[in-house]
């Protein structure tokens, strides 16, 4: 590790001192926080003190020294506080400052709170502690890379207020997703990460070994089966917020890990959860923006996205209108074209018909679902996990919500058949034997729990990535994780 010397050889100097420049506690009487929220409701702004004997603690962002008076701005949990630093007060601790604290440091200070005569609020220092020696030079903000970035995210979080403010309304969200369900009846339930069958989504899966077992086990890919499972058991409205696990893309909208919130409701079906859901969305937006419209930018465009209204329309009807031709008549072979044309991949390399249309709305449908856009009805090919649809043959009474081109819900009437099921996990094998490495696994135990009885359900999966994106105006998925993944590589450069 590289340090700044000089700052190592001030930390030696301290100890020499018998001063501890790490110490184990220092007392606060108020935060930066507080103290910025008690000045507040003050209708003057006096230049005499008005509170005294404060102490409080920060990091020291600038010091401007000039003779005998000299500023030094600390900040902590996002605020920042202005300390005056005077010989009168403190004596030959004024120069022994300049000597031994550096911009990054983690100081504690005691004072009393006036305002300047420029109206700034400040703290006059009677005194001050070494909290935390930082031992690197806090970086030029302006010249970091991405890269650096997402790999010290700490320092991010430190000294890039958009980073900060994104990950504050990241945890309001999951909170208000939480309060919003527990106001509904639901129960927040816990369910494995490790999985001896993965399953509930089309992904591959990261593979580990249980040594005292000596088998090897999955990284869950989704929350779906043991939440169903509570549902089998009784718990009639479940929810959770897990990472869940996907050894897949990286990329604006993907990371390997990711947060996911899946429910799911006992007596219900996909329109009861289309509600929910539209319900759910604008408790979150008018929570934080007291408001349904949001801006957000695509591509350098603006764009006021109105949750106030949510469309409908089936994926056959969307794709018919992107092709201009009723899809229902477009033969395999034209669609096995369009494929070709488009350069979109089958699965397992398999034209079949009702995976091939859904290849096709992604890419020529999704990227243009600007406002929040319920699209219903797929084709039984792309899930086993869903019930048949009640009066459309062939399809599933399945929708996925779309907004700002991005996919951000999944949701279902749930499969409840034990025989039927046993049937589409079947063929899904198949289609992993045929080289379809996304293929749903067969879960033994999942059939089972079926065939005791599940009752007729309602399920729905949200991206909670994906919304963070959506509510903080961030287009790469990587500014709404607190740590996304890198390469090793990158995270130890030094």
């Amino acid at each position: 590790m590289k340090w700044d010397e000089r700052r190592v050889k001030i930390v030696e100097e301290l100890r020499k001192q018998g001063i501890n420049p790490y110490p184990q506690k220092y007392e606060i009487t108020h935060t930066i926080v507080e103290i910025k929220k008690i000045a507040s409701e003050r209708n003057d702004k006096p230049q005499d003190p008005f509170m005294f004997d404060i102490s409080t603690a920060g990091r020291v962002a600038n010091i401007r020294r000039h003779g005998k008076i000299s500023f030094v701005d600390i900040f902590d949990e996002g605020e920042k506080l202005q300390l005056q630093l005077r010989v009168n007060e403190l004596g030959e601790k004024y120069d022994k400052f300049f000597e031994i604290v550096d911009r990054g440091d983690i100081i504690g200070v005691k004072g009393d709170l006036l305002y300047t005569i420029k109206g700034e609020l400040t703290l006059r220092i009677k005194d001050y502690t070494m909290l935390a020696k930082s031992l690197i030079e806090p970086p030029d903000w302006s010249k970091l890379s991405p890269e650096f970035r997402y790999a010290h995210r700490y320092v991010d979080f430190l000294y890039n207020d958009n980073a900060r403010k994104a990950m504050e309304t990241r945890f309001l969200i999951i909170r208000l997703i939480r309060e919003y369900l527990y106001s509904k009846g639901f129960i927040e339930v816990e369910t494995p990460i490790l999985q001896p069958v993965y399953g509930g989504a089309l992904a591959k899966p990261f593979k580990s070994h249980v040594n005292y077992l000596d088998e090897d086990w999955y990284l869950r890919i989704s929350l779906e089966l043991y939440l169903k499972r509570f549902i089998v058991g009784g718990f009639n409205k479940v929810f959770e917020i897990g990472k869940v696990f996907r050894n897949e893309d990286i990329d604006v909208t993907h990371n390997p890990e990711f947060t996911l919130m899946e429910l799911y409701w006992a007596y219900a079906d996909y329109n009861d959860i289309m509600r929910l859901t539209e319900d759910m969305l604008q408790y979150v937006v008018k929570s934080i923006f007291h408001d349904t419209k949001i801006k957000y930018t695509i591509s350098g465009k603006d764009y006021e996205i109105d949750f106030s209204q949510f469309k409908k329309v089936t994926i056959y009807d969307a794709l018919s209108e992107a092709l201009g031709k009723n899809v229902e008549n477009v033969s395999d072979e034209e669609l096995k074209n369009l494929m070709d044309k488009y350069g979109l991949k089958p699965r397992g390399n398999m034209y079949i018909r009702g995976l091939m249309i859904e290849k096709l709305f992604d890419k020529l449908v999704e990227p243009n679902l600007i406002q929040p856009t319920f699209i219903l009805d797929y084709p039984i090919e792309t899930t086993p996990l869903c019930k048949p649809h009640r009066s459309k043959p062939g399809l599933v009474e399945r929708f996925e919500l779309f907004i700002a081109g991005m996919e951000l819900a999944n949701a279902y009437t749930e499969l409840n058949d034990p025989i039927l099921q046993d049937k589409l996990f079947k063929q899904e094998q198949e289609m992993f034997r045929r080289g379809d490495e996304e293929a749903h696994p067969y879960d033994v135990d999942f059939v089972r729990a079926l065939s005791y009885g599940m009752p007729p359900t309602g399920g729905l999966g949200i991206g909670i990535d994906r919304l963070v994106m959506l509510l903080t105006n961030n287009y790469s998925i990587k500014e709404v994780i607190p740590f996304p993944m890198l390469s090793s590589k990158i995270i130890e450069e030094d």
